[in-house]
This record gives structure tokens, sequence and C-alpha cells, in this order.
């Protein structure tokens, strides 16, 4: 977990663009997903509705016409008389979903109605009975007349009656599905089809196997079977991309372009977030190991004798084959608050890796390490500085803590002191650009003292401040302390200050600051 987040950081800050505008169109992705599954989910409580209605018409007419037919078969004597069709026209009034009484005769033929009083001949058409399991007998698409319109009926039998279902009714429920089928004792039978034929064989296949309601998602869309208790009918509806789209008529459209709106929005929400994940502060916290650290090391020499007196350790943070220079590291480090976890890792690299290729020295080689105030608590550097110093088990290295002259306080004298004690040295950086006073360099004690690179560099031309240097000389040798120039650029520089009294030096003209590698090399020609 610890490396995905840091490889995610890493590739936010290396395409800034690429994530904000990604997580806008995922955003719009899963909106638009989101958009779908409602669109599919209100499509599916639509037909679910249809069905419904539909399911609780049939209910409602095979109650209808059970009842009537059972108090038909029970009233004996009923027949094609006056009397008998005004009884059963009565009773056709007060059903809502039955619209005609006939009677048959032994062949199943039409010898009276309610509606067509007696025939001269009975009527009988070539039409299947379908037999549900429950033993309703039904005819299916009869082509009759009714207020001068041919229409297509169902008609319930019991013989020696049977009723006509209203057309308007089971026109209803036969919109509301793409099959409607009524199970008898061979299987499915297809009342009527809203479908291409050859999908019939696979619908009634599936619907045969279902005796409760079921919902299935097939590719884009999806199938309904809609079943009820003790009712032999069950509808099924196929629902694809195209038709469910369709049917959601301008829902689909708004829907989406919300979603593309909020994407578009999200993007500028998103995008000062990005910007501030891809900074480096965010990064630091797993930079701060010696496996990001890139050390170089800057010769400090004896001006009197040009011969190397030990070394000034510059670190820099490594990241993805590139180093981070300190205007931006060093912020980012103090802003995490993580400047004691930086100055560990510097010093126990620094020391492993001198101990490692550093030619063994006549007397102490010093090493000048700079640290946060932060870092400067005796009671954990120490420990880390007797670790690494143990286990390099070089007796010619010197550590040598360095803190900038603005950093001085009580509180950090009293620190200093401490690891002074414990035999390490100490100098003051950038010496001469602060407000120390005497009394607070008296008071440190430093073993050396750095004079800040912007005396060097004015040292030529003689100006006010140039003309510091044997001020800060003096401040020196009256703590007992050894200077240090930073900065030199020319022999010259290095010739002035000698005369002046500075002990060492360090500076481009006499060494840049070298990888490990190069630095040894260095070293070994003054062996």
């Amino acid at each position: 977990m610890h490396k995905a987040r840091y490889w995610l950081l890493l590739k936010i800050a290396k395409m800034p663009k690429v994530f904000t505008y990604g997580a806008g169109v995922l955003i719009a992705l899963a909106l638009g997903l989101v958009t779908m599954i409602a669109t599919v989910w209100l499509d599916q409580n639509r037909v679910a509705q249809r069905h419904g209605d539909a399911i609780r018409i049939f209910q409602a007419i095979s109650a209808e016409s059970t009842a009537l037919l059972d108090h038909l078969v029970s009233h004996d004597g009923l027949g094609c008389g006056q009397a008998d069709l005004l009884h059963m026209n009565a009773h056709l009034l007060k059903s809502r979903y039955l619209r005609e009484i006939g009677i048959l005769n032994e062949d199943r033929g039409l010898i009276c109605s309610t509606a067509l009083g007696r025939v001269a001949e009975p009527i009988k058409g070539d039409y299947p009975v379908h037999v549900s399991r429950s033993g309703l007998q039904l005819l299916n698409n009869i082509p009759l007349t009714m207020a001068e319109k041919k229409l297509a009926a169902v008609i319930i039998q019991r013989p020696p009656f049977n009723v006509v279902l209203s057309p308007f009714a089971t026109g209803d429920i036969y919109a509301s599905a793409d099959a409607v089928w009524l199970r008898t004792a061979d299987g499915l039978t297809l009342l009527s089809p809203a479908v291409e034929s050859v999908e019939i064989p696979g619908m009634r296949e599936r619907a045969a196997r279902l005796e409760r309601p079921d919902f299935e998602l097939r590719g884009m869309g999806y199938e309904l079977v809609t079943t009820a208790p003790g009712l032999d009918v069950a509808l099924q509806t196929q629902r694809g991309p195209g038709t469910i789209v369709r049917e959601s008529g301008m829902l689909l459209p708004v829907l989406l372009a919300g979603s593309l709106l909020i994407a578009v929005l999200a993007v500028g929400t998103i995008a000062p977030y990005v910007l501030k994940l891809s900074g480096l502060r965010n990064r630091i916290g797993f930079l701060c190991d010696e496996a990001h650290l890139a050390l170089v090391y800057q010769t400090v020499f004896d001006l009197t004798t040009m011969r190397p007196v030990g070394c000034e350790v510059l670190a820099r943070l490594k990241e993805d084959g590139r180093p981070w220079m300190p205007d931006r590291m060093i912020p980012a480090i103090q802003a995490a608050g993580l400047e004691q976890r930086f100055d560990h890792a510097v010093t126990k690299k620094a020391i492993r890796e001198l101990a490692a290729h550093l030619p063994v020295w006549n007397g102490k080689f010093s090493i000048a390490v700079n640290y946060f105030p932060e870092s400067v608590k005796p009671d954990e550097l120490i420990p880390v500085l007797t670790d690494a110093l143990r286990a390099a088990g070089r007796r010619d290295l010197e550590i040598c803590i360095e803190i900038t002259e603005h950093s001085l306080s009580s509180e950090l004298i009293a620190e200093v002191q401490c690891l002074k004690a414990q035999g390490f040295l100490i100098a003051v950086d950038d010496f001469g650009t602060g407000y120390s006073n005497l009394k607070s360099v008296t008071r440190l004690s430093p073993d050396r003292l750095k004079i800040d690179r912007s005396f060097v560099h004015e040292l030529e031309g003689a100006p006010v401040r140039s003309s510091l240097i044997p001020e800060i000389v003096d401040i020196a040798r009256a703590v007992n302390a050894q200077t240090v120039a930073e900065g030199i650029e020319n022999m010259e520089q290095a010739r002035l200050l000698t005369l002046a009294g500075v002990h060492y030096g360090q500076g481009y003209a006499l060494a840049r600051p070298m990888e490990i590698a190069q630095f040894t090399a260095l070293i070994a020609k003054f062996k």
C-alpha cells in the first residue's frame, strides 16, 4: 500500500491534467452507467406495472366468468326462450368484463346468445379449444362483430354455455407483454405474440421453467416474466437497449446531459486538489530515506598547505532519476515536519559511503553535515552518530555538526553543548549573515566558524563587506575556533583569505562537489 500510494502520487505529479480530465471522464462514465441503470430500472418498473395491471384484469375476468358460469350451470332449464335470454342479460349488466352469453348444442355449436337471440342454424367455427391446467376452456382470437365492428374476441366455454370477454379488456392484457402464455397440461400455449417468430421458441423454453415472477438481465437489456398464484397465465416481455431508450422519452437525454454537466463541474472542483496532490510536499514522506538520497561531497582544504582536511556533505533528494534542488526540497521537508528523518538518513548514508570508499587518512578526516535545528536533539542524534561510526569501523573519521547562525537560540545552544561534550565538532554555518553577538558565540563555543560566501565574493573588490572578514577571524580567535571560507571561486580569493588568517576553505576553485567515486579518487591523490 505504501509503494502503491507513492506510485500514484508520482504519476499525478507527472501528469496532473491526465488525472484531472481522467477523473472527469470516469465520473462521466460512472454517472452515465448510473443513468442507464436508473433508466432500465424505471423501464422495468413500468413493464412490471403493466404486467401487474394485466394480471389483475385477468384475475377479475376469471373470477367473473367462473361465478357466472357456475350460476348458469346450476340454473336448471335455461334455454333460448325470451325470458331466459333476459335473465342472462340481467347478469351481464352486473359484469364488468363479460359482453355476451351463448348457449351451445352437444356439438358446441352456438344456438342462441344474448346478442343474437335464437339463430336459424347452429354456428360452429373450427377453432381450437385451449384447456388450462385448472380446467378453463378458452377459445382465442375468435372473429366477432360487436356494435358493427369486427373484433377478435376471447371466449370461455363450459358447455352448454360460453361467455365472450370484452375485447378491450383482453386487448389491454395482450398489449401489456410481448408474449401472453396459457399454461395447459401440454405446456405453454401462446395467446398473443408481439415479437418475431424466431424468438418465440426461446421465450417459450424460458417461460416454461418458471412458476414465479422472474427478472433476468439479457445482454444490454432484460426479460421480465410475471405470473400469479392460481392463475394459468404468464406474461413475458423482452426489452433491448433501443426499446428502453425509445420509451424513456426525454428522460435519458436529460439525465445524460446532467451527468455530463456534473462531470464538467467535478473537473473544476478536482483540478485544484490534483494540483495540490502533485506537489512535492505530498511525496516528501516517501523520499526521506537513504534510497532516495543523492549525496555529493565538497572537499575542505587547508589554505596554507592546500591539502584536504575533510569534506562537507551536500544532500539532494532524487526522484525518478532527477534531483530536487534545495529551494524546493527544504521547504517541503520543513512543511512535512521531516527534518529529523531526513538528517538521520543523510548522516547514516554519508558515513557508510565514506567509510567504504575513502582511503585511510593520517590524522582526522572531518565530515561536515548540515542539520536542521529540529534535528539537534542529543538523545536521538547521538545514538545515530555513534552507531554509524561504530559500524564504519574507522577511527580517522570525525563528525562536524553544522548549524546556521540564523537558527541559534538559547535552547539550541544547550543542545549543541551536549553534542560537543560527546566529542563531536560544532560549526556555525553562514556566519556573518545573522545577528549573533560575541556572547552567544562564546556560550556556544564552536570549533569552526564558516564565513558566508557573500563575504568571499566581494573580497577582491575590497568593499565594506569584505572588510568584515578580519573581524570574523578575530571573533574566531576569541572563542578558540577555526575559520572556514565558503564559495572560493578563484585562487586570488584563496590567497587573500590566507593572508586574512582564514584556516580552511572550500569552493569551485578548489574542488567542485563530487559523487563518492570522484571524491575518493581526488582524495587518494593526496595520500
